[in-house]
């Protein structure tokens, strides 16, 4: 068994991400934790261990079947896997991918949005994606309805390169409405990938684990089009955790999709009315004849005017001051709410560690945790560190 199909069938198995990379950064790889697994069985944790004896036992029938249906393994710190990614605070371990391998591309730009698009929105995504794909990005995004299709669609227009990352697995694909596009993306050399092994139904979770894909990948993100409270706002947070440039797209006042972007470029995002302004911002030339852009996009200095841009949204640690004050539980939450604020009276705690506490699924986890950050119950720390919100915290 390669280290590729190890890592797959390690994840197949269902461990929390915060245990699994405890063991293999105990084992040193994924096909000595495979070899050994008795004796990285603390850091597993009983259900984990029993989880990856199973795992083990369909180890083959897995691989076959990711074979005959041609997906290909892109494991962490191996070929075509990027740097950009595998610096984010939770890398997935290995990525599913139907297509195109290599996702080293060197001047990737994500574009997201609502489901729920305009004519205007959509007009401009895929104006502004058909221009940047022109000039040699790649357009990253999500494969959903509304912006994402359009941006992938202003990329295949311009016969430029698009990767999808979807949020669910390859073989449940979602929304159905866009297979037909997914099969025009593979066909012009593009590339679909998850982190999720096959059989995997999509969640509202495992859509805002996908966005820190998205982000992760990407140089920038360009906001379109989105009411205040919507994924791409967790995909524009989770870009400048990265250290990534964040543009929105203005529009009318009087529209709901423009609450997003207008509150973005209020906390500081750079404003996209065009292409241009983003490949002047970030130092792209457009493509020479080859397909190239020209120009490197500078690693050290800071594109123009970005040091100027105030760190919206931006999560920082809970200062010790604030963590030293008395917490509490508020009045008339409800049950899993009570649960996970119960689960924070000690402190800050990991994704994995409220699931065990709470006995709340994973899945139901990621989207109550995003409704309490939302509420100020808790506060995301870094990666998928929470910690007691401001309604938790007493005078």
């Amino acid at each position: 068994m390669t280290e590729a199909e190890a890592m797959a069938t390690l994840v197949a198995s269902g461990v929390p991400y915060g245990r699994r990379e405890a063991a293999l950064r105990a084992a040193g790889s994924a096909r000595t934790l495979l070899d050994q697994t008795q004796a990285y069985a603390g850091l597993l944790g009983e259900p984990g261990l029993a989880a990856l004896r199973r795992a083990c036992r369909h180890g083959e029938e897995l691989l076959e079947r990711l074979s005959r249906e041609g997906v290909r393994l892109i494991v962490r710190g191996g070929e075509g896997y990027p740097e950009r990614l595998a610096s984010i605070a939770q890398p997935p371990h290995v990525l599913f991918a139907l297509g195109a391998k290599d996702l080293c591309d060197r001047f990737p730009i994500a574009v997201v949005g609502t489901r729920s698009a305009s004519a205007y929105g959509l007009r401009q995504t895929r104006a502004i994606a058909r221009e940047l794909a022109g000039a040699g990005v790649c357009i990253i995004s999500g494969l959903a309805r509304g912006i994402d299709a359009a941006g992938h669609e202003g990329a295949l227009d311009a016969q430029g390169r698009t990767i999808a990352v979807l949020g669910g697995a390859l073989d449940r694909f979602y929304p159905e409405e866009n297979r037909g596009l997914m099969h025009r993306i593979l066909a012009a050399g593009g590339s679909v990938i998850s982190e999720y092994p096959p059989g995997t139904r999509p969640t509202r979770y495992s859509f805002l684990r996908r966005n820190r894909i998205i982000a992760g990948l990407s140089l920038a993100v360009l906001v379109t089009e989105g009411p205040r409270r919507s994924g791409a706002l967790r995909t524009a947070q989770d870009a400048l955790e990265e250290g990534r440039e964040v543009f929105a797209l203005p529009g009318s006042v009087e529209s709901e999709g423009s609450q997003l972007p207008h509150m973005l470029l209020a906390e500081g995002a750079h404003m996209a009315t065009c292409a241009r302004d983003i490949l002047n911002a970030l130092v792209i030339e457009p493509a020479d004849e080859a397909g190239r852009p020209r120009a490197p996009v500078p690693e050290k200095d800071p594109a123009p005017g970005a040091g100027d841009a105030a760190p919206f949204a931006k999560r920082e640690p809970v200062p010790k001051e604030a963590r030293g004050q008395r917490l509490a539980v508020p009045a008339n939450l409800g049950k899993r709410e009570e649960a996970v604020c119960r689960a924070l009276l000690a402190g800050e705690s990991d994704f994995d560690a409220l699931c065990e506490a709470t006995g709340i699924d994973s899945g139901e986890m990621g989207a109550l945790l995003s409704d309490m950050e939302l509420d100020g119950l808790v506060t995301a720390v870094s990666g998928l560190v929470y910690a007691p919100g401001e309604a938790m915290r007493g005078p």
